[in-house]
């Protein structure tokens, strides 16, 4: 009997990787961390673009990398509160392009959900910045009332259309975090001419609808799938091999 719910338990584990991880070390080396390494080991150069940036530093997995100038960036974010920031963080990087809208499934305008402004002084770090959403339950999910929340409107682009008027024929990584909705973002990309090379995204706020149907589609589109604690990172296989082989 015992075997049996061990066995049981396991199953569970296994169909849940990322629910129970409880006996698993604190995560201290990101997966996104060591493929950027990589490509600056080979002295490449790559285009990043990056779907809700934020200001820019506060817990960014692209920031270092994208601070050193050796890439293309375009960084994209809804909320003009953490815009302003993100305009301060970058400034007199030629090798950045900041862009003030919303992704969302067309052109136009979205809501936006914010918290209020908090008083924050600009050298301080401001925490709040990062969990708007298009989702108002989201930020309640964080604790926050309903007297703290806000409805914005924002300017919103189609991931399509955002990257053709930019001309982007290639996207060597896609940098996903957009408070809930990093799902339907990951499936405009998908749908894109060109499918992008990387794509991190952040998995801790999926439902679990999302998960197993959107992990299956990115398996059936030739990404290879590795995740830490809040991420998971596809790679096209041929990123893998010309990583093995060394090729550009």
């Amino acid at each position: 009997m015992g075997r049996r719910l061990n066995l049981l338990f396991q199953y569970f584990l296994e169909l849940t990787p990322f629910d129970v991880c409880r006996r698993l070390p604190t995560v201290t080396l990101a997966p996104v961390d060591l493929l950027l390494a990589s490509y600056e080991a080979r002295g490449d150069a790559i285009t990043i673009l990056q779907i809700g940036a934020c200001d820019g530093v506060t817990n960014d997995p692209v920031h270092r990398h994208v601070a050193k100038g050796l890439n293309r960036a375009v960084l994209v974010e809804p909320n003009p509160l953490a815009f302003a920031r993100l305009q301060k963080t970058y400034a007199g990087c030629p090798n950045v392009t900041l862009v003030q809208c919303a992704i969302a499934e067309q052109d136009g305008e979205a809501h936006l959900y914010r918290l209020k402004g908090t008083g924050m002084k600009e050298a301080e770090v401001d925490l709040t910045l990062q969990i708007s959403s298009f989702f108002r339950k989201h930020l309640e999910r964080h604790g926050k009332e309903d007297h703290e929340i806000e409805r914005i409107t924002v300017s919103a682009r189609s991931l399509s259309s955002l990257v053709a008027e930019l001309c982007l024929t290639r996207v060597d990584l896609l940098q996903i975090d957009v408070e809930g909705f990093d799902a339907q973002v990951v499936r405009m990309a998908l749908k894109l001419p060109v499918l992008p090379y990387c794509i991190h995204f952040e998995h801790f706020h999926l439902g679990k609808a999302d998960r197993k149907p959107l992990f299956d589609l990115l398996h059936s589109n030739g990404y290879l799938l590795g995740y830490d604690a809040w991420n998971v990172l596809a790679l096209q296989t041929q990123v893998m091999d010309e990583l093995r082989m060394g090729k550009p």
